[in-house]
């Protein structure tokens, strides 16, 4: 007869489950939210609202997005404290500092809904880095 694990392997288990969860849930939740930016550029760009699209900095910007969500794959502490940290700066950045340079009249509905997204996807994936850093386990229902 096959050796039953015990009860502590199992949990050990099921924790082990719950970090990998958090790497792939917010890699995703990065990479959602830099394509639906780097989408708005460019089509904002191609109707001719903006010109941002043509601009190199914004690439760069989004290289280091994607870069972001390649580090949080990596599962390690200090990777997702340094994800956290810029995470967080990409909030307060899309909080404090975005409205003060496209203000109301610059804006389309597709940009406020664009921009709105983007929040929800930085401060969804803030919260997953923060449960992650405090080692609470997600754990799927059945």
């Amino acid at each position: 007869m096959p050796k039953r694990p015990t009860t502590r392997a199992v949990r050990w288990g099921e924790a082990s489950r719950g970090r990998a969860l958090y790497s792939t849930q917010v890699a995703g939740v990065l990479v959602a939210a830099f394509t639906i930016s780097a989408l708005y550029s460019v089509i904002s760009t191609l109707s001719g609202v903006t010109h941002d699209a043509t601009n190199p900095i914004l690439w760069i910007f989004y290289v280091v997005g994607f870069g972001l969500a390649a580090l949080a794959r990596m599962d390690r502490s200090l990777t997702w404290w340094i994800v956290g940290a810029a995470v967080l700066l990409l909030i307060l950045v899309g909080i404090f500092v975005y409205p003060v340079y496209f203000v109301p009249s610059e804006q389309t509905a597709f940009g406020w809904f664009e921009n709105d997204v983007y929040i929800g996807l930085l401060i969804l994936a803030e919260y997953l880095c923060i449960q992650r850093l405090r080692n609470v386990t997600l754990t799927p229902r059945r």
